[in-house]
């Protein structure tokens, strides 16, 4: 009788070891979903059921050349790699962003000397609107978006070779289509 005890108890601690790690497991997957914490390359869904999205032509009215195509390069990178998001025509998409770059400010044009010595190479301003389509509501609408690129501990002069001042433009069009993908998806 005895050793049917024994094995019974290890059988019951066996079993309740991998019940309390699968209710842990579950206890903290929903603790953390509820708390907007996202898990890494997962595919967030569109507001409002929506299934499609549509980016009409990015309008640029900086004096930069190209911004618009490169944030639409950085945004179509950043939509595709999510399988939840397809992107189709305006015509028949749920969604349509609308971006608007406003102004770009660098070292060599338009930043202060004061910006300059805390480390800023670039600032990007530009509004963007998430209209429901089927609707005809206009669902997001940030007029403030600002991206700032700086260089912490290297305080650069306003000698900058074109080349640096390029990938710096470059990395900040990647952070702000960043940013607004985030706001489309996470935040908004």
């Amino acid at each position: 009788m005895q050793r049917t005890s024994i094995l019974s108890a290890k059988s019951f601690s066996y079993t309740s070891v991998i019940f309390l790690r699968c209710f842990l497991g579950v206890a903290l997957w929903l603790l953390s979903s509820g708390c907007g914490y996202i898990i890494e390359g997962s595919n967030p869904v569109l507001p409002n059921e929506a299934q499609t999205l549509s980016v009409p032509p990015i309008q640029n009215l900086t004096f930069k050349a190209g911004l618009e195509i490169d944030l639409s390069d950085q945004l179509n990178i950043l939509l595709r790699a999510n399988n939840s998001v397809e992107i189709t025509p305006s015509g028949i998409a749920d969604l349509q962003l609308k971006i608007t770059l406003l102004s770009l400010k660098t070292i060599s044009s338009g930043l202060s000397e004061e910006q300059i010595s805390s480390g800023v190479k670039t600032i990007i301003k530009g509004q963007a609107n998430l209209k429901d389509m089927r609707t005809g509501i206009i669902i997001w609408k940030e007029s403030a978006l600002e991206v700032k690129l700086t260089e912490s501990g290297a305080n650069e002069n306003s000698s900058v070779s074109s080349f640096s001042l390029s990938r710096s433009i470059r990395e900040s069009i990647k952070l702000f289509a960043i940013k607004i993908y985030d706001h489309l998806f996470n935040n908004f």
